[in-house]
């Protein structure tokens, strides 16, 4: 396929007269039959490339994604786009309705899956017997840090690959450092020879970065009140609790007059679907969040993206930042720290990693040790490889210096004075020789708005009519 014949299906089918950088390239490795790991910034046009080549050769593109609402989204887009042959097999369909999708496979040029969707056996008996063109994992950083940590079933990925024939592989992520990039291409063992790997340089010269160091949590709450009445919108306040981001929600709408709404997965479906789908149509000004609000929210607009905690390392910031100036517009992202605030994270690795008398009591001891649920799908997959109890508490004691590793990473770059810039890029393995440093600052008096054109413009919000909205949302999901 000739470079003139690829922009030629970049036109006519997608209505883009350039290609975004890497895209063409990356094309060119997949049409050559490499198996491919793509490593492009948010915004950067990743979901692109799997739909041309779903245009570009037969068979079945199988898209594994993470999160329901990725599916949901890119699903609608292919729809727009006038492709009417693309599913997303999920736990929203009756076990019918699964049915028909898997013994109907041809039919389909786009199909999305979860991991653990992808991974059960009528899933995979179905996926043997058609052609696949392409096999895509999305947002492929979450094999190495997910899999690992709760949800096993990505640690069997690439084994389900070797059950569907080894089709063909186009693995995408925003933020891999160097490690995790080898780590994810080593556990494809057998295609790792034919590997054509891309990385685009992970600054984002249009997102102002800026730090700032409080003396107490009283501060941090004035201080965020500040930023948000006076930086232009619309924006996203990080945040690690639920309780808290929804308080923040209600405090920060009373005090600023301005529309902000708290998401988290603690939100039924309707909930967070309304709140997305208001966010998008500029209805709300502010969203305060848990992590779970970004993936897949491809607004283009964000100013701000404002930390109130610390993510948990700095591959999580960068994904979390790389939401805001998305068109390419000036946009800022603001890291509030008070010392102390690491702790939560450290607590939240205690919790997610058990502990060695936990692991043994539970496969040893057949004991009523308090595991999670996602801690024993790990456990019994850890087992099912053939591994030794000592072995896989070995497993577990290195994720753990691991985590605490790279979230140390990112208490040095809330703590640094300078270098921000460098920082980050240094950690993803990219040169930091041309970085600007006057696009950073930290210290509260350090930056003003007003410095970016970031001034807000306005501060009445928007009156969002909620109860309009549950009427629509009830008749999209057939609840009258």
């Amino acid at each position: 396929m000739t470079q003139i014949d690829l922009k030629k299906v970049l036109q006519k089918k997608f209505g883009f007269e350039n290609f975004k950088i890497g895209q063409e390239e990356i094309l060119k490795s997949l049409m050559a039959k490499q198996s491919t790991l793509a490593v492009l910034p948010t915004g950067g046009g990743k979901t692109l490339i799997y739909q041309m080549m779903g245009a570009l050769r037969p068979g079945l593109v199988v898209i594994v994604t993470p999160l329901l609402s990725l599916m949901q989204d890119q699903v609608a887009r292919l729809n727009y786009l006038g492709e009417k042959q693309v599913i997303a097999l999920n736990s929203n369909l009756t076990f019918q309705e699964k049915q028909f999708i898997l013994n109907n496979l041809s039919r389909y040029h786009f199909i999305f899956v979860s991991p653990e969707t992808l991974n059960q056996e009528p899933v995979k008996v179905a996926l043997q017997q058609v052609m696949i063109n392409l096999m895509v994992i999305d947002e492929a950083h979450t094999m190495v840090t997910w899999g690992q940590d709760f949800r096993p079933d990505y640690l069997a990925l690439p084994q389900i690959h070797a059950q569907l024939n080894e089709p063909q592989l186009l693995l995408l992520t925003a933020t891999a450092t160097p490690n995790m990039m080898q780590e994810i291409v080593a556990s494809f063992h057998k295609t790792s020879q034919n590997w054509f790997i891309y990385q685009q340089p992970v600054d984002r010269p249009n997102i102002f970065l800026h730090n700032e160091q409080l003396a107490n949590e009283s501060m941090k709450k004035q201080r965020l009140k500040v930023l948000i009445q006076t930086v232009q919108g619309p924006g996203i306040v990080y945040f690690t609790s639920r309780k808290l981001a929804t308080s923040m929600a209600e405090w920060l709408s009373n005090e600023t007059g301005l529309n902000v709404v708290a998401y988290h997965a603690g939100m039924d479906a309707i909930s967070r679907y309304r709140v997305q789908q208001q966010f998008m149509q500029g209805d709300i000004d502010v969203i305060t969040a848990t992590s779970a609000f970004g993936m897949g929210i491809d607004k283009e607009d964000v100013r701000f993206v404002i930390h109130y905690h610390l993510s948990n390392d700095l591959a999580n910031y960068l994904q979390e930042i790389g939401r805001a100036g998305r068109d390419g517009k000036q946009a800022v992202a603001i890291l509030l720290y008070v010392t102390g605030d690491e702790l939560i994270q450290f607590n939240l690795i205690d919790q997610s990693i058990p502990s060695e008398f936990a692991i043994r009591d539970y496969l040893d001891r057949d004991g009523k040790t308090k595991v999670t649920e996602e801690q024993i799908k790990l456990l019994i997959e850890y087992r099912h490889q053939g591994l030794t109890t000592t072995s896989i508490i070995k497993l577990f004691t290195d994720r753990k210096q691991l985590r605490q590793n790279k979230l140390q990473h990112m208490i040095d770059y809330a703590q640094a004075k300078t270098q921000l810039r460098n920082r980050i890029s240094q950690h993803f393995g990219n040169d930091t020789q041309h970085l600007p440093q006057d696009t950073e600052s930290v210290g509260v008096t350090a930056w003003q708005p007003e410095s970016l054109n970031l001034v807000r413009q306005e501060t009445s919000g928007h009156i969002t009519k909620v109860s309009e909205w549950s009427q629509q949302l009830k008749k999209l999901f057939n609840l009258q």
